[in-house]
């Protein structure tokens, strides 16, 4: 007597997975630079291209910004001081 209770399973034609690529040939994405069209939009905050990279971006700009205004202000107060015309 056998007790094997198992079914066998129906293959089914539907993807459980969706398709990222929306039908575009994975070869074409693969590279050092992508091509447009192969990735995928922003869903999450740190996802590539979201906010908090867009917001990293703009607190480096910031940043190298404020490093110059300083390294300007301080060569004038240089210049000031060596300036022999007072």
């Amino acid at each position: 007597m056998s007790s094997d209770t198992t079914q066998p399973i129906a293959p089914t034609s539907e993807a459980s997975v969706p398709d990222p690529l929306n039908g575009m040939d994975y070869s074409a994405c693969v590279g050092l630079y992508p091509k447009p069209g192969c990735g995928t939009k922003p869903v999450l905050a740190g996802d590539r291209g979201g906010t908090m990279q867009i917001a990293v971006f703009g607190i480096l700009i910031a940043g190298m910004a404020f490093i110059g205004f300083r390294i300007a202000r301080s060569v004038r107060a240089r210049d000031r001081a060596l300036d022999p015309t007072d």
